[in-house]
Parts: structure tokens; C-alpha cells; sequence
């Protein structure tokens, strides 16, 4: 631990993940946002408290949401409960905008165990569904999670503590227009499975307005 400087409490700042410069061009002049993504734990209920009955759906937006601040949704146009779209090169996911005054300037929040089969469009960038709060997200491994043989430090299932840098995720995210959002109810087939943008889904880039440039 020493030999990474890590013997005592200190601070480091994020690591760059290199995830946004070629998720830009999926936006291009689009208005957006570069949010640092962080995941607390629920706020209606948590791991086996599910959020698909209709009293945890009424408590909440009734699908999936997300938290930025309203300085932020306004430099974007984005409105309190507008459908926007958070991605990187991990992935993407789709939810309502929860804009408010208690969340700080430059950080978006999206709470654990958010139902994924309840009221989820398609995104308009991977032509998928719209994902959940881990579609954004990696697990980045430090050298001193494999050191010593400690409880605190060793490998366990689907997590390698204790550290959050996979927590130095950032986003790009922009307001989804209601005429855009799709709910990909059309017959699926093997072919529009295996395709990345399935025919049918308005996709990005959103800013071409001459054919030539399609």
C-alpha cells in the first residue's frame, strides 16, 4: 500500500476513462450535458424491494428517473420529467428528468434497482432498450484490490471493493424530443436483434438536416 501512496486516507482525482469523445459525434451539435454519474442506493427500496407494484410506482415517476440540477437542465432545455438520454462508450440508458435544486452542478444521479421492464423505451443511440444505471458503468480494478490476502481487499461476486473508481464514470446527456422516443413495439425478428440501430428507431446523430450529410 505504501508503494502506491495509499498507506493513509488520500485523495486522487478522477481517472479520465476515455469514454465521451466518440459518443460526441452520436450527438453532434446537439444541446448536452457532461455529467459526472453517480449511483446512490435506492430511494424507494432497494435490492429484493422491487419498484414494479403500483404503490412503489406511485411513489416514484413510475419508471426510470434520474437527478441533475436545474442550472444544468436549463443550459440543456431540459424540463422536470422530460425523457433524456445519458450515454458513453459502455452504454446507454433512457429516464425521466427529476430536476432539482438538491442535486450540485455537474453530477447526474440515478438511484439502484430501478426496474428495467417497466415503462423503458428504446435509446436512440444503441437502437436497444434504454438500459438501467449500470449500462454507463464499468468495474475498474486497482492493483491494491489484489494485495495481501484481506477480507476487505479480496475479489467478491460481481464487485471488487473497496473503492468506488468505477464511480469516475462521466456522461453525455440530452433531452430526448417526445416525437423521438420509441418503444420499440414492433415485431422483433433475428435480424432487427442482431442489428446495433434496428430499422424503424429515429436514431442519432440528431443535427444532419441535409440528405447529403445522411
Amino acid at each position: 500500500m505504501r508503494d502506491f501512496g495509499e498507506a493513509f486516507c488520500t485523495y486522487k482525482p478522477a481517472v479520465d476513462m476515455l469514454t465521451l469523445a466518440e459518443m460526441k459525434k452520436k450527438i453532434g451539435k446537439k444541446p448536452h450535458l457532461k455529467l459526472n454519474w453517480i449511483t446512490p442506493h435506492g430511494k424507494w427500496g432497494i435490492h429484493s424491494t422491487y419498484h414494479d407494484n403500483q404503490r412503489m410506482l406511485t411513489l416514484s415517476r413510475g419508471g426510470p428517473h434520474l437527478w441533475i440540477s436545474e442550472t444544468d437542465a436549463e443550459k440543456a432545455g431540459i424540463a422536470d420529467n422530460d425523457w433524456v438520454e445519458a450515454l458513453n462508450i459502455n452504454g446507454a440508458t433512457v429516464a425521466r428528468a427529476v430536476v432539482s435544486q438538491r442535486i450540485p452542478d455537474g453530477m447526474a444521479m440515478m438511484y439502484h434497482a430501478q426496474e428495467k421492464n417497466v415503462n423503458v423505451p428504446g435509446s436512440n443511440t444503441t437502437g436497444k432498450r434504454g438500459g438501467i444505471l449500470n449500462s454507463v458503468t464499468r468495474i475498474t480494478v486497482k492493483p491494491t484490490h489484489m494485495i495481501g490476502g484481506y477480507a476487505q481487499l479480496s475479489y467478491g461476486f460481481n464487485y471488487y471493493g473497496t473503492i468506488g473508481s468505477q464511480r469516475d464514470e462521466y456522461v453525455l446527456l440530452h433531452k430526448i424530443e417526445d416525437q423521438d422516443v420509441q418503444w420499440l413495439e414492433q415485431p422483433l425478428t433475428a435480424e432487427k436483434e442482431a442489428a446495433l440501430n434496428p430499422e424503424g428507431v429515429h436514431q442519432a446523430p440528431y443535427t444532419c438536416t441535409d440528405e447529403s450529410e445522411k
